[in-house]
């Protein structure tokens, strides 16, 4: 586990690059593929990935942004599709709880 994931405690991510300009950018993507959701099935393929963009936290007076790579999943037993998700990002938000909570 690297220092950068253990700073944004979400431990299921595989940090990429970080880059520090005005705010901090974060570059992540899941670190192992799930079950399927809907019939538990554990080989499921990767249909397509797309970029998914939070505001995480506040380190200092920086804020930090999360890219994240997300896949979109396929299962071949139920033929059913799902998004990879994320324990403290809720689905459709653009902030994860972490920051939701600071600015509360």
């Amino acid at each position: 586990m690297s220092l950068a994931s253990v700073i944004l405690g979400l431990p299921e991510l595989e940090v990429e690059r970080v880059d520090r300009n005005n705010a901090i950018a974060v570059y992540a993507k899941p670190r192992q593929r799930p079950c399927c959701l809907h019939c538990q099935h554990p080989r499921i393929r990767i249909k397509a990935t797309y970029q998914r963009t939070l505001k995480h936290t506040r380190q200092g007076n920086q804020l930090v942004t999360l890219y994240l790579r997300t896949p979109k999943y396929h299962c071949p037993r139920c033929g059913r599709y799902f998004r990879h998700r994320f324990k403290g990002i809720r689905p459709r938000f653009r902030a994860s709880e972490a920051f939701r909570l600071e600015v509360f």
